[in-house]
């Protein structure tokens, strides 16, 4: 493993890929209110199927991408034949797959969109119209991850955010101004969609490709072809089970009780997936740290990463559940908070536990153990089925969220059982688990007073604060210390005096180990 590689901060790197994720969640607040509002349930519903359509087959990826960060993570810059080869043998790949799964994508969608999913007759001719446009939408994804995954593997994080950014800004409101302009059919919609994500996404391969300065086509390697794959096919059978967990709850949703009720269950289901900014850009960060660490080291690193955000991630879960029929009303308007509030709860009560998965996933990842998390997958997907199945027949949409839940608290366990990390950590996550439901069953009791859930939301948050500065004290004065240096410098307005020591603040997080001297969807 080289040591040559000058690396960033990880700190600086978290909150650059902290903004890159929030970005999207307010470019989504302001454009879904307003799609939804000019295209109606049944079409936004069918844009959601699309969207989980894409997530099924990106496992034609075959895990070009992750192992493709992997590798290159591993690399110096100064090795410039090997990362050409990695970087051509993979694009090639990658255009390859991507024509094979645009084919796929076309007559998969013809198939369920106008076959197996109950759809009024009145969109038929509008999707007819829009598959091309939508069997173009998977090449885009997989050359986009591509493009991102070399810029990672240098921790261009920066680089990488920017044009995502960029490309969710053109690609959410190009669509929502033409259904308001021009007309709100899925006809228009998905190819501007389609025709807006390709123009960024040619924009970030070209720059992506640009910083390989040594890349050229001719170094095509059939000897890196089987090494990625080797690396890249658990990553691949993880990719094809992984969004079927994830998504199949809209799925028997759309085919049990219609197109137009996934759209109460898909919005806040991406509302709550959208509060995992934190824990995900985490995962994202560390990915090409932990795929050069010790294993030693970095069972460390992960260790005392779940922990902070566990606690972190618990007091937002918990604020959030007080807020969210609030929220809700505000932003969907009370006729939708009256189907979909539940739901919402139930959700992200589920989400605590799926979001701490990020720990261990991406340590056996970056560790070379893709195979064990896929094996994990596979084991849950029968007894979720069943249990999504029975559920959301005997209880609707409400059951889909309960089966969510369950399904994050297994997965979880599962993860740090076999990544073997430290069996304390789930002891010490007790308290954390004890304040998110304890926030679940509490709301029902105050739903309808908005000033007593601010309240409750308020009292979450001071006692995530306590839990933290309880159980992980180090990172607490820590974060305190770089809280009053900001305040000591903001009111000394210049001062050269340094109010706290770099090697401290802002040299690694978590600060569990000393500073790595070597070096992500996907998760799905």
């Amino acid at each position: 493993m080289s040591t040559e590689k000058p690396k960033q901060q990880l700190s600086v790197n978290f909150a650059i890929n902290v903004a890159g994720a929030i970005a999207p969640i307010v470019i989504a607040l302001v454009t879904v209110p307003i799609l939804v509002r000019h295209i109606g349930d049944a079409r936004y519903g069918v844009m959601s199927i699309v969207w989980v359509l894409l997530g099924y087959l990106g496992f034609l990826d075959l895990g070009l991408s992750r192992a493709s960060t992997n590798a290159l993570s591993r690399l110096p810059f100064s090795a410039t034949q090997e990362r050409s080869e990695i970087v051509a043998t993979s694009f090639i790949l990658n255009m390859a797959l991507a024509s094979l799964g645009a084919v796929l994508l076309y007559f998969a969608g013809n198939f369920l969109l106008l076959t197996v999913f109950t759809v009024p007759p009145e969109l038929e001719a509008e999707i007819a119209t829009a598959l091309p446009f939508i069997a173009c939408l998977l090449p885009l994804a997989l050359i986009s991850g591509f493009s991102i995954g070399i810029l990672e593997s240098r921790e261009r994080f920066l680089l990488a955010n920017g044009l995502q950014i960029g490309g969710m800004i053109v690609g959410q409101v190009v669509p929502v101004l033409c259904a308001i302009l021009i007309s709100p059919d899925l006809s228009v919609i998905i190819p501007a969609a389609a025709l807006s994500r390709a123009a960024s996404v040619v924009v970030a391969t070209l720059i992506a490709l640009y910083t390989e300065q040594g890349f050229r086509f001719d170094r095509f390697r059939f000897a890196k072809v089987r090494s990625l794959m080797n690396y890249g096919g658990w990553i691949t059978l993880s990719s094809i089970i992984l969004p079927v967990l994830n998504t199949l709850d809209q799925i028997i949703i759309g085919k049990t009780l219609g197109v137009s009720a996934v759209t109460y269950y898909s919005v806040p289901m991406n509302l709550v997936m959208r509060s995992q900014v934190f824990t995900s850009s985490l995962a994202r960060t560390l990915f090409p740290r932990l795929s050069s660490l010790p294993r030693a080291e970095a069972i460390a690193i992960s260790e005392r990463a779940m922990m902070v955000s566990g606690i972190l991630y618990a007091g937002l879960c918990a604020a959030g559940i007080f807020l969210m029929r609030p929220f809700l009303d505000l932003w969907m308007g009370p006729s939708f908070t009256a189907i979909a509030g539940t739901v919402a709860v139930v959700l992200l009560m589920g989400s605590w536990p799926n979001a701490l998965t990020f720990a261990p996933f991406t340590l056996l990842q970056g560790q070379g153990r893709p195979d064990m998390t896929a094996k994990i997958h596979v084991a849950q997907m029968v007894p979720y089925v069943l249990l999504l199945v029975l559920l959301t027949h005997q209880f609707g949409i409400l059951g889909a969220a309960i089966a969510f839940l369950c399904r994050g608290y297994a997965d979880c366990s599962l993860l740090i059982l076999f990544s073997h990390m430290p069996r304390r950590i789930f002891r010490a996550l007790f308290p954390s688990a004890v304040l998110v439901v304890a926030a679940g069953v509490l709301q029902f009791a105050l739903a309808g007073s908005t000033p007593a859930l601010f309240l409750a939301a308020c009292v979450s948050m001071v006692i995530a604060i306590v839990l933290l500065r309880l159980q992980e004290r180090e990172v607490f004065n820590q974060t305190l210390a770089v809280a009053m240096g900001a305040w000591n410098r903001r009111r000394s307005a210049g001062s050269a005096v340094p109010v706290t020591s770099p090697s401290i603040v802002g040299r690694t997080f978590p600060p569990a180990v000393g500073a790595p001297q070597t070096v992500e969807n996907q998760g799905a």
